[in-house]
């Protein structure tokens, strides 16, 4: 492993910018409908204690003599402390001969992933007209989202709401720096707030329990749930998935392992399986319809994806 590469969190980060990032999680959505890209299984388990979540998560390429793991973990004290919730590294390997190839860090690099990936669901579902964001949670994977939204919809609002005023307030200033246009940043009370004055809604907390009540979302809304990665999580109440008018996500079979925000409300009868349409790469090479009318609630449900992960390390490989 002589010649195995170490990229540290700064490095990694500085690596890729947003739009660079949403191109990389484009192309694997497509590679992945090709089959060139495809993920292996999933380990979910809880680390120390249980409100300490970590996943273990493999992908291969078809397409490149590479394939990669994960490891990520969710420990919501952390913020107590003043460290990142969310803890990931990627290794990637040689299909050739098994040799590592890189060990990274893989923190801001998991969020930028996950936002950008949600940027490309948003820019197939959202109406052509969504202009206002709304955000739940106020780290560093709600502050991805704000970067690759920005990106595909023209915003001339972004509303913002945190249990914490301080932490809220924080990323207010944070997002004000980054914004691509000058939209309005609107510190709200309640979730619901948020969420009723919004035509794209975004989850970004590692919550356990609904964030929102679903009866604040307004007709035509598209809604991001990024925070649900275990079958006991419901970032978003079965309310909201029930009005939507399909779900899709990074891999179906993930899904239906890990999605609470799914699990739940189809283990009640509220929902049936074929409420899940597909994935995004499918709707992204049209194997599968995406929104039909402007009244239409639709929901792209995140519960990680390797293939991505490989994705974005393989292009931080190759630059560094």
């Amino acid at each position: 492993m002589k010649n195995m590469k170490i990229i540290p969190e700064e490095q990694a980060a500085a690596a890729l910018d947003m739009k660079t990032a949403l191109q990389t999680v484009e192309n694997a959505y497509r590679a992945c409908v090709r089959g060139e890209m495809y993920p292996g299984g999933r380990i979910v388990m809880p680390v120390g204690s249980e409100k300490n979540m970590g996943q273990w998560l493999t992908a291969v390429c078809t397409n490149m003599p590479i394939f990669g793991s994960k490891f990520s973990a969710v420990f919501p004290d952390n913020v107590k402390a003043g460290l990142p919730c969310d803890q990931s590294t990627i290794s990637l390997y040689s299909t050739q001969n098994g040799e590592q190839l890189a060990l990274i860090g893989a923190n801001y690099l998991t969020a930028l992933k996950t936002g950008a990936s949600a940027g490309v669901a948003t820019g197939l579902l959202a109406r052509r007209d969504a202009c206002r964001l709304g955000i739940i949670g106020t780290g560093t994977q709600a502050f991805t989202q704000a970067l690759a939204i920005q990106e595909v919809r023209p915003l001339t609002e972004l509303r913002i709401f945190d249990r914490s005023t301080e932490r809220m307030n924080a990323f207010a200033k944070r997002i004000a720096a980054a914004r691509n246009r000058p939209y309005e940043i609107i510190p709200c009370g309640s979730g619901e707030q948020c969420v009723e004055g919004s035509d794209i809604v975004c989850t970004a907390t590692p919550s356990r329990t609904p964030v929102f009540d679903g009866a604040a979302l307004r007709p035509g809304t598209h809604v991001n749930a990024i925070g649900s990665f275990t079958p006991t999580m419901q970032e978003i109440d079965a309310q909201t998935v029930e009005q939507a008018s399909f779900v899709v996500t990074e891999h179906v079979d993930g899904l239906w392992a890990a999605a609470g925000d799914i699990l739940i409300p189809l283990a009640q009868g509220l929902i049936a399986r074929d409420k899940v349409r597909g994935s995004v790469g499918d709707v992204l090479v049209k194997n599968i319809p995406g929104r039909q009318s402007d009244g239409e609630i639709t929901l792209y449900e995140s519960v990680g994806s390797c293939v991505l992960d490989v994705a974005m390390a393989i292009t931080v490989y190759q630059s560094v």
